[in-house]
This record gives structure tokens, C-alpha cells and sequence, in this order.
């Protein structure tokens, strides 16, 4: 195992030279560096170990590569078109892969269309659409090792009110066939490794249940061959959330996780006989963030972030974890502030690709020969995602946490320039979403581009964010313009109390949501913020409404009465676009022509409000969906946002 010693010396030596590189300033990188597409966005290694494919951004889409495991040949480059986005790969054979692809109109959204699924043959031909979602929902189960042409995929139709059907689907023909027995109202499956049906569940929710209220019901086959049960788990209750993880190797134990005695979910094993549920991990604080399965298909580790990105292993003999802290001693470092990620093994676990990232570190992809077949043990860089970012140069990404006025407990992250004194000027960065979504630990390209430029950052999980629960959650319902601006507030104030930030030059930034959040901010704190830039941003929520994909469907008009309120006079109250005589802050503000998710209704009406007042703004409007994908606009918007800030905070 020298190997090992050898490649924490080669490490250290690389630290050492970025750290005598530190003392460049940080603003001389150019903005492109932090916003153009990383080199490669993700790799997948084939059943053999003799093939990658490698997946890469172009600007309004991205393409797939796949090239020899040193990466030194091309043997095919699929790619789409235009706002298409390849999601998941997978490779039932060495010879054929899938895909899927879906079409995105902005960065931040898709309109319409779900996942479809092709496979293709190495070099690109032989393509073949495997499924048509015309209000048809389809999902991969397996692989169906024992049927090498063949894949198992879990059907949902909207007209059959969303229940399961199993087909096989004929990666070469395309052709699928139902295979049936599965449990009436099940709306999903699980399968083992063999790809045998075992586990399903149904969600059942009355007319008069409050949104997310509703019940699940679950049944369970013992056996291959054992009918469906249907059962009761003693770690559920209606209301509660419960999520089946997957399987151990040998398919004995469910791994479920289940908020049943926990305001998040905590981690159980359920055995697939008897139903005996064992505690394996009591979480306090964050929900699951990832999940970790080996190459026989067992589910060995979950990931939460309640601060930093921290691994749980489900069993002492692991063997994920006996491979994580083999990484982990190589490189030096752990689970804390690093991020090594597992993202594909070969058939026999021999070979796997990981990658290594870090708050200041955009990410390298390394091949790991573990050496089971008699071969000495090697770990190669395949590439790094930036070239451009020396992570030496770059700021750290520090969790910290406080309590909001009213008492709940805040998350955040703040990140302080290394260039300067403090206290700096300070951009407060919103998050989207804004139920569901949240900020995590990790490398940040718009808070690094900030810290770069001079300014301290901060960002906060305000009630309403997801990944802290469901109470966590429900506590920003119909609050959006309320107590989750409080808590933005007083993130900004616990920024200025420490020292970090100058009262006298703030500003607050956020996109969706995060747009909202921002001119919100400015209308309930308007002394506080110097400027604010409000980015495909809700301005009023009256008009929510009722345009954009959202209230188009009854499911969604029912989400947004309960996450926004039917108050209308406190939506009013709520609606910035309503409330412009409030501001005294400069303004940038951008939008996209074919945004669907927030239409162009959105910008009409502050703009139309703000020109009422004789309120002067920056405007950038470009023909785009949520969130700018083409390079040229989004070097645009960052370079007026570079000058923005540096006329109104420097």
C-alpha cells in the first residue's frame, strides 16, 4: 500500500506551490473564469472499465462524450440542441448506453417536457427513443443484469390517476411490454438488485386534507415469488414523511428514512420479513442530501449537510467506507471540508470514478484501480473542471448559525474576502425556491466571483428553505414577505454585529425567489441597503397567482393558496411590485422574455410602478427563460453587476 504515502506527498507538494501563488490578487481573474461552463461536468465509467462517458456543458445545452479511459479518444459526441440537457447516464451493457434529456428554457426551470430515455451503441449509432412522455411519466428501475437487452422502467399515467405499471423496455428495438402484478394504487416501486419488485407505496390524499397532509400506504413482497402485502411500518404516521433509501447486498433490509420521532428524517432498517425496524442514524438538524450504493447495488451511506456535507455509513464493515477512508487518507483531508464523491464503479468494484471538490475548489475526476484483480493499487487524475481557478486564490466557505428574533435557529454560510480589512462592503446572496430548495457548503461561483471583488458574502437558510425539515419548511408558509425577510434581515445584522460587514455599504441579491426576497428587502428595510439586484424575481404575488406554469395546474393553484396565502390584503403588503414608494435603494433589475415560471407579467408591473414613481433603475431584459443560459448574456449581467456594485459600495 505505498502508493498511498506517495500520493499524499504528491498532494502536499501541489498545496504547497497554490500557496505561494495566494499572494496574487484575486480580483486580476478574469469574471468569465468563474462563469463560463466547467471543462466536464460529470463522468461515468463503463461495466468494463474501458470506456467513460463524459458529460459537458455548451452554453444552452450540453453534450455527451464517450472516450477511452485515458480520455485521449473520442468514440462518440451526442448532443441535443439548443436549451437540451442531458440528465442521467447509465450503461446496461459496455456496447450500449442510456440517457436521458429534457429541454430547459432558462437555467433555473424546463417547461413542460419530463425526461425521455435513448440508448445508443458507443460510437453514436444506432440511436433509439425508449419512451414518449405524453402525459406519461417514466422511470428506470434496473438494469436487469439477467436480461442484457432489456431494462425494467416503472410507467405512471396522469389519466389512470398516477398508478405504477411495470414494462421491459428493448434497448435495441425500443419496444416495451407490460409485465404486470403490480398492487393496485401503487404510485411507486422499488425493485432489488436482481430487479425483482419489492417494496411499493401509494400516496392518498382527500379533498378536505390540508396540502401534504394526505396518507401513504405501502405494500411489501417478501419474496420473488411472494404475493404483495399490503402493511403497516410502525416508524410512519399520516402527515409524516417517509422515503425507502434501497436495499442492502443481500436484500434483506430496507433502508428507510422516516421523520416519525424526529422533526427530519432519521434512518432505519426494516427487515423484509418480519418488518422489525432498527434505528441506524438519529438526525436533529438536516434532512438527506445523497445517498450512497456500490456497484452490487447496496445502499451503504447517506449524506446530510446540516453545516458542512457529512457522510453516515449503515454498517461498521462497510465497504464504501473502508474505500472513503482510503480517499480521505490519500488526499489528506475529510468529510468536513472536502466533498469526495463516488459517481460510478465497474461491474466487479475494481475500478470506480470519484470526484474531489471543496468551498474553494471547483472539482477535479480521478480513476481508483483499488486493485481486487492482483493489480497494484493507483489513483490518476483524469481532469480538473476549472482550469482557470487556482483554489489557493479563493475565499473560504464558513457555516455558521444563530438564532432569528423570534428564537428558531438559522443556518448559513458566509464567506470573507482575502484581500482587505474587515469590515468589507457585503452582498447578501437569496436563494430560490424557495420551499424545497436551500444553500449548502461547497464551491459557489457567484460568492467566490463576489469575495474575489472585494465583498463579504453571506447567505442564509431562512425558514421555508428546504433540507431542514418539514416544520422548518411549513414555518415560511405565508410568511414569503414576512418572517423570512426578518430572517434575511437578521443575517445581515449578525454580519454586521461580528465586524464583517460595513452597515454603510450592503447590498442584496437573489434570483426566482431570491429576486422577490431581494426587493422585498428593500421595501421592509429601507434604510438598510444601499442597492439590490432582483433577478427573474416574483414582484408581485397577486399576479402569481395567476400567470405562469404554476397556477396553470389545479395541484399548483392548491400549492400556492397554502405556501402563499389567499389573503389578498396581505398579499398586497407582500407584493414589492405594490410598494415601490418604499425604496430608497438603487436598483438593477433582469429578466427573460420566455420565462414560464416567472412571466414577463412579473417585471411589467414594477417596472411600470417604479416608472409611476420616477424611481430610476437598471434594466436588462434579454430573450431567455428563468435564469440566463446563453454565455454572452450571462457575462452581461455579471459585468453590469460588477459595476453596479463597485459604483454604489466602493
Amino acid at each position: 500500500m505505498r502508493i498511498w504515502s506517495i500520493i499524499v506527498v504528491l498532494m502536499l507538494s501541489i498545496g504547497n506551490v497554490q500557496a505561494q501563488t495566494a499572494t496574487i490578487d484575486p480580483a486580476s481573474i478574469p469574471m468569465e473564469a468563474f462563469f463560463k461552463d466547467a471543462k466536464f461536468s460529470n463522468m461515468s465509467i463503463s461495466p468494463d472499465g474501458k470506456h467513460l462517458a463524459v458529460r459537458y456543458d455548451t452554453g444552452t445545452s450540453n453534450s455527451l462524450a464517450i472516450m477511452d479511459i485515458g480520455l485521449t479518444q473520442v468514440k462518440a459526441n451526442i448532443n441535443f440542441g439548443e436549451f437540451m440537457r442531458i440528465g442521467s447516464v447509465m450503461w446496461p451493457r459496455n456496447d450500449r448506453i442510456i440517457l436521458s434529456y429534457q429541454k430547459f428554457v432558462g437555467y433555473l426551470d424546463t417547461r413542460g417536457s419530463a425526461s425521455i430515455y435513448v440508448a445508443y451503441d458507443l460510437d453514436g449509432s444506432n440511436g433509439r427513443q425508449l419512451t414518449v412522455p405524453q402525459r406519461v411519466q417514466y422511470s428506470i428501475l434496473n438494469m436487469l443484469p439477467s436480461k442484457p437487452n432489456k431494462i425494467l422502467v416503472q410507467r405512471r399515467h396522469y389519466a389512470d390517476g398516477g398508478q405504477a405499471k411495470l414494462f421491459e423496455i428493448d434497448i435495441e428495438s425500443g419496444k416495451e411490454k407490460w409485465i404486470g402484478g403490480e398492487p393496485r394504487g401503487a404510485q411507486s416501486i422499488i425493485t432489488d438488485f436482481d430487479g425483482n419488485p419489492r417494496f411499493a407505496f401509494s400516496y392518498e390524499e382527500d379533498d378536505d386534507d390540508e396540502f401534504g397532509k394526505g396518507d401513504t400506504v405501502f405494500y411489501l413482497k417478501k419474496s420473488n415469488n411472494a404475493d404483495w402485502q399490503k402493511v403497516k411500518l410502525p416508524i410512519y404516521k399520516k402527515g409524516g414523511n417517509i422515503n425507502l433509501l434501497g436495499f442492502n447486498a443481500a436484500g434483506t433490509l430496507a433502508y428507510v428514512a422516516s421523520d416519525y420521532e424526529t422533526k427530519v428524517p432519521s434512518i432505519y432498517s426494516v427487515d423484509m420479513q418480519t418488518l422489525a425496524t432498527t434505528l441506524v442514524h438519529e438526525e436533529t438538524v438536516a434532512e438527506i442530501s445523497g445517498t450512497g450504493t456500490m456497484y452490487n447495488g447496496a445502499l451503504e451511506a447517506v449524506s446530510f449537510s446540516p453545516d458542512y456535507n457529512r457522510l453516515v455509513f449503515l454498517s461498521d464493515d462497510s465497504e464504501m467506507k473502508k474505500i472513503m477512508m482510503q480517499l480521505y487518507a490519500t488526499f489528506g483531508v475529510d468529510d468536513e471540508k472536502t466533498d469526495v464523491r463516488i459517481s460510478s464503479f465497474t461491474e466487479d468494484g475494481n475500478q470506480l470514478v470519484f470526484t474531489l471538490s471543496s468551498d474553494r475548489d471547483p472539482g477535479a475526476f480521478y480513476l481508483f484501480n483499488r486493485g481486487l484483480d492482483g493489480s497494484k493499487p493507483s489513483i490518476s487524475l483524469l481532469d480538473v473542471a476549472k482550469s482557470e481557478i487556482d483554489p489557493a486564490m479563493m475565499a473560504e466557505m464558513v457555516p455558521f448559525k444563530f438564532d432569528a428574533r423570534d428564537g428558531l435557529t438559522l443556518n448559513g454560510y458566509y464567506v470573507l474576502p482575502t484581500t482587505g480589512e474587515a469590515p468589507w462592503p457585503m452582498v447578501q446572496i437569496i436563494h430560490g425556491g424557495p420551499h424545497g430548495p436551500r444553500d449548502y457548503w461547497g464551491w459557489n461561483r457567484e460568492a467566490q466571483f463576489l469575495a474575489s471583488r472585494g465583498y463579504a458574502v453571506v447567505s442564509v437558510n431562512f425558514r421555508g428553505s428546504g433540507g431542514y425539515g418539514t416544520e422548518f419548511m411549513e414555518a415560511g408558509y405565508n410568511e414569503w414577505g414576512g418572517k423570512m425577510i426578518n430572517d434575511m434581515t437578521d443575517a445581515t445584522m449578525w454580519m454586521i454585529n461580528k465586524g464583517f460587514a460595513n452597515k454603510d455599504k450592503m447590498c442584496v441579491y437573489g434570483g426566482s425567489y431570491g429576486g422577490y426576497g431581494t426587493l422585498q428587502s428593500l421595501v421592509r428595510e429601507p434604510d438598510l441597503y444601499k442597492c439590490g439586484i432582483g433577478d427573474v424575481g416574483v414582484y408581485s404575488l397577486l399576479e402569481f397567482k395567476k400567470s405562469g406554469d404554476v397556477p396553470s395546474r389545479a395541484s399548483g393553484r392548491k400549492y400556492l393558496d397554502r405556501v402563499v396565502g389567499t389573503d389578498n390584503e396581505r398579499l398586497r403588503e407582500f407584493s414589492p411590485a405594490l410598494n415601490v414608494d418604499k425604496i430608497k435603494a438603487d436598483l438593477f433589475i433582469a429578466h427573460g422574455r420566455e420565462d414560464v415560471r416567472v412571466p414577463m407579467e412579473q417585471y411589467d408591473v414594477l417596472s411600470e410602478n417604479l416608472k409611476r414613481i420616477g424611481k430610476p433603475y437598471i434594466s436588462m431584459v434579454r430573450d431567455e427563460g428563468h435564469g440566463y443560459q446563453q454565455d454572452k448574456n450571462k457575462y452581461d449581467f455579471y459585468n453590469q453587476m460588477e459595476s453596479f456594485l463597485a459604483k454604489h459600495l466602493k
